[in-house]
């Protein structure tokens, strides 16, 4: 038995951009004379994913699906600039392919839909958006551009799961307010309250009086030779399980930097959590996930030549076994990555990844390999 949980449909539907400001690659936008300007900018990702499942599911599969990145389409309107404070409003419209039992039965979601006030302060996002903890270290190259974990199996239907449980921790899109510092020669920092996740298998009612709190700071040098940029985040929410009579904390804090140097890349990403299981995701599984260690971490590097860049990731997420509230075994992920993005044009980018994935759950009697499998996936995305 598979004791690894299969990640969450509206988990599933992830973003490489962190930001709206960061979706938009060029933007078709328009003016008008009194100086109100709207645009709209999006993403669309197409794989064939070929897998061998030899573990779990032992399923041989090929299947044509959205990546880590489904098909997004941003809607931006900013009013005019009034006393140094420009607000606009961003509203974005998501959707994915679908797995071999569920053609016909496309899914539409808004991940984003939020208010923007900007100035000299600094920006406050008030509406649905990104999250802030562990959202710098799901910027690598590897699993933001491509598709990573195949969470839910030979048959994935919705967006693929990237370095989620292998990796990081996934910041998911949540109602929030939120602030981001304007740059101070090269600082900045954002911090937010989110609305709190309620996990959904406990025996009774699920108290969360007070939102998560989540933050990060962000630090970027800048030379002749090299560009680095280190971050470091935390987040903090308390639950409490009625029935169970069960109080404990979702908390995490992480780091990691990325280096340019030249043609080359280096990315390293480390989290550690308590509430959080090796699946990377919270607020889903009141059992498994109360008072359980987890970490993440992945390291990737990459090469640029010319209009194409080579990368190789290998990242694992894992638990400790625990007795107390509820009892959890130990449970290691691997994911190796091998990838490469070549820019046919300035808005067309090829894309082929390799991969390995292994799961291993270890109790108190057993030890063995819950989900194992091999995939190659070869895809085009278009950005405007």
């Amino acid at each position: 038995m598979n004791t690894q949980k299969q990640l969450p449909a509206s988990c599933l539907l992830s973003l490489i951009a962190l930001t709206t400001s960061s979706i938009s690659n060029a933007d078709i936008t328009f003016t008008s004379d009194s100086e109100w300007k709207a645009s709209v900018s999006g993403s669309f990702p197409v794989f064939m994913v070929i897998s061998d499942f030899d573990k779990g599911e032992e399923e041989k599969a090929t299947r044509i699906m959205s990546g880590f990145n489904p098909v997004n389409l941003t809607f931006h309107i900013f009013a005019p600039e009034f006393d140094g404070i420009t607000v606009s409003s961003h509203v974005q419209i998501n959707t994915h392919l679908q797995g071999s039992q569920t053609q016909n039965s496309g899914t539409f979601e808004s991940r984003i839909a939020e208010i923007k006030i900007s100035g000299d302060f600094g920006t406050f996002n008030v509406g649905k958006g990104f999250g802030i903890f562990n959202s710098s270290a799901i910027g690598d190259i590897g699993s933001g551009m491509g598709v990573g974990l195949l969470g839910g199996g030979a048959d994935t239907g919705n967006a693929t799961g990237g370095r989620i449980g292998t990796g990081y921790v996934y910041a998911n899109f949540n109602p929030r307010i939120m602030y981001s510092s304007s740059d101070f020669n090269g600082l900045s920092f954002k911090v937010g309250l989110f609305n709190p996740e309620e996990p959904t298998n406990a025996a009774g009612a699920v108290e969360t009086a007070l939102p998560r709190v989540e933050g990060q700071v962000n630090v970027t040098f800048t030379s002749n030779s090299a560009d680095i940029k280190l971050w470091s985040g935390f987040m903090w929410q308390e639950v409490e399980l009625i029935v169970e009579n069960v109080d404990y904390d979702m908390r995490g804090i992480d780091i990691g930097f990325h280096l340019d140097a030249g043609a080359f890349g280096l990315t390293a990403a480390y989290t550690d959590t308590l509430g959080i299981g090796a699946d990377g995701l919270y607020g889903f599984d009141a059992i498994s996930d109360a008072d359980v260690d987890g970490s993440q971490w992945y390291v990737e590097g990459d090469v640029v030549v010319g209009k194409s860049t080579f990368g190789i990731s290998y990242g694992e997420g894992d638990q400790d076994s625990h007795t107390s509230p509820f009892v959890t075994p130990d449970i290691k992920n691997e994911l190796v990555m091998l990838f490469l993005r070549h820019k046919v044009t300035p808005n067309l980018t090829v894309m082929g990844e390799l991969q390995k994935y292994e799961s291993t759950t270890k109790t108190a009697t057993t030890n063995m390999t819950t989900t194992k499998y091999n995939a190659a996936a070869f895809g085009f995305q278009f950005d405007f």
